[in-house]
């Protein structure tokens, strides 16, 4: 598909399609903007990773998704101030389970969103006295607000059948960590983590939401009693962008009201703990052609990887198209914690502290929580499209303070299997002007802004 957007606002923009797999020019790079008064087509192949030898991996194929603003220093004001929304997508796969009625229609007859697959997009909110967004330009710690929204609405309800919801959280906060349950203490069974399907559900009464993370969660409201009220609630407190203070059950946080009506539904989706869902495979030791560690810390009152701060221009990791690499991701940024997303592919979490990782993190990821003192060894894939993508902390104040790398995905000789060297060379980017939406001549002349 192609999207074409146009930007009438006073500030630069770049669309990020979170969790896909696209190609370079409509990754939604940093720096490949759409300025004032201008417009850009974003191609998407909506294709799933091919390996080496052509075939394609459909274990890697994408449900949910979302899109937001990735401007260069300005993510956080713009995602502040509303850039951001779903993208679900389905596979024959997942289309399978549907009309199966293993899993709830996604689409209603009108074509809206069908009434039992709900996406909540969580946010908290900052107003000024006049009802406008407050933003603060100086505030490099990660913004919190004192509004608690669901979808944009603040304190919002919703009545429910006593029957099976899917329902796909997404914590769109900027800084924020949530812990989510439910009022009256109900088992969830959580079938995706990020944009994928897990192989199965995972019971649990808790869920962890770092910015950029989404869950994938089933809510049966059947054992609930008709005109009972129950509540999605946040238990985390959080008083700065640093980080949490911890878990306090005595003074939840009500996100969302769910009025339980009616009878008890016959012919509910039959989706349980034990049904196979989205296949997974390992990525194989044997793969793993390079190992490199990065590790997120701070610096002059901003925020750095190995010690340096994001440059378009500094390629920091070359992978080579069609291999996988091993990286240890550190925080060793003292009381800071720092959810890690990286574009192009999901990746896979090895080690969290030398242990495996929870069930629901264990699978396929695009957001990696580095707590206080964190290290995670990941997996990851590097297929299909080569050129310019990043990584970054996702509490999008650290983000935009430069706390990002770049990787050049690159290709090799066909004849020698010698690798092309990355194309950033420290004087342009890797692509024209046309693409990257603005001219070479004023890159060169600003190296304040582009270094």
């Amino acid at each position: 598909m192609v999207i074409r957007v146009h930007n009438p606002l006073d500030v630069e923009a770049s669309l990020h399609h979170h969790g896909a797999h696209s190609p370079a020019h409509s990754d939604g790079h940093p720096c490949f903007y759409t300025l004032h008064g201008e417009t850009r087509d974003y191609y998407y192949p909506n294709c799933v990773p091919r390996n080496a030898d052509g075939s394609e991996d459909w274990s890697e194929s994408p449900s949910t998704m979302w899109y937001h603003d990735h401007g260069n220093d300005v993510t956080a004001h713009n995602v502040a101030h509303g850039l951001a929304g779903f993208s679900l997508f389905t596979d024959p796969f997942e289309e399978d389970l549907i009309a199966k009625n293993i899993l709830p229609q996604i689409d209603g007859p009108d074509g809206e969103q069908a009434p039992y697959d709900v996406p909540i997009a969580l946010t908290d909110q900052l107003l000024n006295l006049d009802g406008t967004i407050s933003w603060d330009p100086l505030d490099h710690d990660g913004r919190l607000g004192n509004l608690f929204c669901a979808n944009g609405v603040v304190q919002p309800f919703m009545n429910v059948e006593r029957r099976k919801y899917r329902f796909r959280f997404l914590c769109a906060s900027l800084a924020r960590i949530y812990e989510l349950r439910l009022s009256n203490n109900a088992s969830m069974l959580q079938i995706g983590n990020d944009s994928w399907l897990l192989p199965k559900g995972v019971t649990v009464t808790r869920i962890t939401l770092v910015p950029g993370k989404r869950a994938d969660v089933i809510i049966d409201f059947s054992k609930a009693a008709a005109g009972s009220v129950i509540y999605l609630e946040n238990i985390m407190e959080q008083t700065d962008g640093r980080k949490p203070k911890g878990i306090n059950t005595r003074n939840p946080i009500r996100l969302v009201k769910f009025n339980v009506i009616g009878g008890t539904v016959r012919n509910d989706c039959t989706i349980n703990a034990n049904t196979p869902l989205r296949p997974h495979h390992e990525i194989p030791e044997s793969e793993i052609v390079a190992t490199r560690d990065f590790k997120l810390g701070r610096s002059n009152g901003a925020w750095v990887i190995n010690g340096e701060f994001y440059s378009a221009f500094r390629p920091d990791a070359d992978p080579i198209v069609n291999t996988a690499e091993r990286w240890n991701l550190s925080n060793s940024s003292g009381g800071w914690v720092h959810p890690t997303h990286m574009h192009l592919e999901s990746h896979q979490i090895t080690k969290l502290n030398g242990k495996r990782p929870r069930e629901v993190w264990a699978y396929k990821t695009d957001t990696t929580y580095l707590d206080t003192n964190t290290t995670a060894e990941v997996k990851m894939r590097f297929r299909t499209f080569c050129g310019p993508f990043v990584f970054h902390c996702h509490n999008n104040n650290h983000e935009d303070m430069r706390m990002m790398k770049q990787f050049e995905v690159c290709g090799q000789d066909p004849v020698t299997g010698v690798k092309n060297p990355p194309t950033l060379n420290g004087e342009w980017f890797s692509v024209d002007e046309k693409t990257a939406g603005i001219p070479h001549s004023f890159i060169k002349a600003n190296p304040h802004i582009f270094s």
